[in-house]
Order: C-alpha cells, then structure tokens, then sequence
C-alpha cells in the first residue's frame, strides 16, 4: 500500500518534530521529498565554536549557493576570525545566512582579539532583528556601522572590553557616517560599558529615528558616560517596561598602617549622581545593582517614581555581602560601619514609605549577591529592618 497524504500534511508532521533532531535526521532517510523541509528545522540553529566545525561544515556543504545555511534562524560564531578568514577564501559564504534573525558573536579566544573584523558581516542578512557581541578588540565606528547595517534590528546586546578602543582612542581615519535612517530598535537594549562603549552609547542617541527599547540593561563604570545614559532613559521613557542597572564605580584607594604595622587599602566612592524615572510611566519593573558603599543613586532614582507609574509591579535591590575589615582599629570599623548604615536606613525608610503611599503596591525582591555561605534572610534583615518587619521584601 502506498497512501497519499497531501504535502501540507506531511509539511504539519515535520514540523511537530522540531525539537527532535534524531526523529528529523530518520525523516530524511524516508522520501527526499521530505529532506527540504526538515532542513527548515535542522539547521534553524547554527553555532561554529571552533575551527573544526568550521571546517566540517564546509566539507560537508562545498556549494555555497545550495547549502542549508539559508534556512538558519539562529547563527552564533565563538571564533570570529575563523569565519571571516574563509568567507574571504569563499567569497560570500557568510552571505549564504541571509535569513539569519539572531547574530551571536562571542571572540572569547585572548590570540585573536587583536585580529578580527566584523566588516564581511555586514548587511549579511536584512531579516536580522538581534544582535548579540561579547568582548572584541575594534575601533567604535566599525562597530557602529555594522549595527546600522541591519534595517529590522531590535534586540542589541553589547558588552565592552579591555581591547575595546573608546573615544579618542580609535585609530585616525576611522569616522562614523550618519545614516539618513536608522533600526527599529523596539526591543531590548544592554550596554555592559564597563571598559568601552561609551561612545556607542553616544552614537545610538543620535540617530535619526530615535530610541524606542522597552527594556534598558545596562553596567557603567565612569561618571562621564551618566549624561549619555540619563539621556537613554529619558529618550526611552514612552516605551520603557523593564529596566536594570548597575553602576560599578571606580574607586580611590586609600591606604593606612594600623598599630600592628599591617598596611590597609581601603576603597572610597566618588560623589553618587542618579537619573529620573519620572517620564517612564510604562515601567513594569526595576532592578538595581549597588555597591554597599554606593548606593545613593539607587534612593534618587527610586525617588522620582511617581503614582503615575500604575504599571510598576516589582522592584529589585541586589544586596551585595556586608563589608567586612580586618586588621583595623576599632574607631576605624565603627566610623564606616556606620556610615554604610546609615545609607541603607535611607534606602529602608524610602522602601517602606513608597509602599504605603501607593494602591497598587510593587513587590521588592532583594536577590543576595557576593560570598556564599551567608545567610540571605538574615543579611536583607540588618541592611533593611523595617522593610523586612512589614514582610515587603521578597529574598532570593
């Protein structure tokens, strides 16, 4: 016997086993008739980690034109220089993912972080709506160029580096052509600009078609990009849902010989500066990443809620590890003991009376973060008693 079953129906079969590779590498043994579709599913997630898998995929599909690349959805490359190096040897393989959605480049190999180059990536797939590049040592106007390259970009996930060249640093003759129009840019936004990017930061808030993310992750580490970033929140303010921050400062040391000898280095915060969330009236929920010693942004931004935000269902402190001094005296100890606790009484007394004062009242979640072996409930208890007594807090 040999029944008819319509494509569409066959079509419907395989695509019920999409999440079962083994069960689609069978179905191309039963009817090439079935091998084109299951490719859809086969190949919709691609990841090249290192130089043999580049090589097995070019051994396996030598015709560029006719390989499965078209049907990747997914594609994420660990060895940038590889890929680059045989797209030029190829001439065009990269240009075979033209229906890539999502880009996820990752050069986590130290010896090639001086050597690789983004350039044959541009404009390689006009369906591309996600961005994802980990550390890697380029000039800011390459990087830029190729994140306007994409006209349905939303989703942009950027995280700086020591290599990174910022500012002034970049090679001369390296400039950054305004583009008449810009990405979408509706989806998420995450700038770790610890060791670069700021420059990025500046760029994005100039584009022509302006900002328009509802959801803002971003680290910073120097007081010169918190205009930049004051200006991103207010620039995303119509459409903000989701934001979450974290300002690791750059410390001054201060060093002192107690009565044993012992030389002590301890770390002071410059002066804190905050951004306002006034205009974010969409926003669902905010976390904040302070430091122990830092968190004064964290009150003047919570400050600038309003009622307004009817929206506002969940707020997130993530509470580093007490501070802990050894070898110090004790009027040392107790003179910064304090004055920790006194920040973080402010930060208990603004949580307790931003909970009453609303109908609708926000859950605050405060996830532990830092040395394990502590106990959370008991930590969240000393840096914020009150907020903890009237069971607010929410510990992760």
């Amino acid at each position: 016997m040999n029944p008819y079953l319509p494509p569409e129906i066959l079509d419907y079969i395989v695509d019920l086993l999409h999440g079962e590779p083994e069960a689609l590498k069978e179905c191309c043994l039963v009817s090439t008739s079935w091998v084109s579709r299951t490719r859809k599913h086969l190949f919709a997630h691609i990841r090249f980690r290192s130089a043999d898998d580049l090589r097995s995929w070019k051994k396996t599909f030598q015709d560029v034109a006719n390989s499965p690349a078209r049907h990747t959805h997914t594609l994420s490359v660990g060895r940038p220089r590889h890929v680059v190096a045989a797209d030029a040897e190829e001439g065009g393989w990269i240009q075979a993912f033209s229906g890539v959605a999502s880009l996820d480049v990752d050069s986590n190999h130290f010896l090639e972080a001086s050597e690789v180059s983004l350039t044959p990536f541009h404009r390689f797939s006009p369906t591309l709506k996600s961005l994802h590049i980990r550390p890697i040592r380029l000039p800011y106007p390459q990087l830029f160029d190729l994140i306007c390259s994409f006209p349905l970009l939303e989703d942009l996930n950027l995280k700086g580096g020591d290599g990174l060249f910022d500012g002034d640093d970049y090679p001369h003759g390296s400039q950054t052509v305004a583009p008449s129009t810009s990405p979408p840019f509706t989806g998420s936004l995450s700038l770790n600009i610890y060791g670069g990017l700021g420059e990025i930061l500046r760029q994005l808030l100039d584009l022509p078609n302006g900002l328009h993310f509802r959801t803002l992750t971003f680290l910073w580490d120097r007081e010169k990009y918190l205009r930049w970033i004051r200006e991103l929140v207010v620039k995303c303010s119509h459409t903000l849902e989701s934001l979450d921050v974290a300002y690791i400062y750059r410390c001054t040391s201060i060093r002192i010989c107690d009565h044993t000898n012992n030389l002590i280095v301890f770390l002071v915060a410059p002066a804190s500066a905050s951004f306002s969330l006034s205009k974010a009236t969409k926003l669902r929920d905010a976390a904040f990443r302070p430091d122990s010693q830092n968190i004064e942004w964290v009150i003047m931004a919570l400050e600038t809620i309003t009622p307004e935000h009817q929206e506002l269902r969940q707020i997130s402190i993530y509470v580093p590890y007490h501070l802990t001094l050894y070898n110090v005296g004790a009027d040392i100890r107790q003179s910064l003991g304090e004055k920790i606790s006194r920040r973080w009484s402010d930060l208990d007394r603004l949580l307790v009376q931003f909970w009453e004062s609303r109908s609708i009242r926000p859950r605050v979640g405060c996830v532990r973060v830092g040395e394990e072996g502590q106990n959370t409930e008991h930590l969240i208890g000393c840096l914020l008693p009150e907020t903890t007594k009237r069971g607010i807090v929410d510990p992760v």
